[in-house]
């Protein structure tokens, strides 16, 4: 038999319609299985918490609830919408009442000794004191001022204060005598006085109306300070150095 009649009797044993052949599976490859974060959590014997399946709804109103706080937020944290006005306004009646604002400021002064008693002016229009200088009399001056002084050759007119307020005077000045430099704007001037003091802290409420028969003209006195056991004399310095006496007065 020869190689043509072989062929023609392999393609007779043939079906029809073959199907193509499957090519062959890969080979299967080993599951390699990694660990998640839920994995590394669990552990035996302990479950984990899960997430709701739904947000719960929100309580009806009315219920066993805190107020809503739509209006502000702090009525949550004091009554609930079952409390009654009422309530909250026996509780405030029974509550202390609150102590008022601390709106005082102090005010400073400058206190001093005058003929035995304690006086007292404004700080802020006090520059500095000074020991009493050479102070030199000026011709027809008015009594309340003692003369002019220079400081620093700055030439300033010095005030008398016992003269000034109707005190007794005294011959010398004594050692603790001072001069308290003032400014109240139109240039310096002295006050001599028996001896300064200390600063003063007087709050408003502790200041009152200067009362008559303190033998001094009411218009130099913007009021009685007090402090404790201590009483001050507070002067309008203004009034006192900026409105001098008549010159048909007393003359040196």
């Amino acid at each position: 038999m020869d190689f043509l009649e072989i062929r023609k009797r392999a393609k007779a044993q043939q079906p029809a319609d073959p199907s193509p052949a499957k090519p062959p599976a890969p080979p299967q490859r080993a599951e390699v299985r990694t660990e998640t974060a839920r994995d590394a959590l669990e552990e035996p014997g302990l479950p984990l918490p899960r997430r709701p399946s739904s947000p719960e709804a929100p309580p009806p109103r009315g219920s066993d609830t805190r107020a809503s706080s739509a209006i502000d937020p702090l009525l949550e944290f004091f009554f609930r919408p079952d409390e009654g006005a009422g309530e909250l306004e026996e509780l405030a009646a029974g509550l202390e009442p609150l102590p008022e604002a601390e709106d005082e400021a102090p005010r400073e002064f400058l206190g001093f000794v005058l003929a035995g008693e304690e006086y007292a002016v404004e700080l802020e229009l006090v520059r500095e004191i000074v020991k009493v200088p050479a102070i030199t009399e000026v011709p027809r001056a008015p009594a309340e001022i003692t003369g002019i002084m220079s400081l620093r050759g700055e030439v300033m007119p010095v005030f008398d204060l016992r003269k000034r307020l109707g005190l007794p005077a005294t011959a010398e000045p004594s050692r603790r005598a001072r001069v308290v430099i003032v400014d109240l704007g139109n240039g310096p001037a002295g006050v001599q006085v028996d001896g300064v003091h200390q600063v003063v802290r007087l709050k408003p409420s502790t200041i009152e109306p200067p009362p008559p028969g303190l033998g001094v003209e009411s218009e130099y006195l913007s009021g009685i300070g007090r402090l404790k056991d201590r009483m001050y004399v507070l002067l309008n310095l203004r009034a006192v150095i900026s409105r001098p006496r008549s010159f048909s007065g007393e003359r040196r």
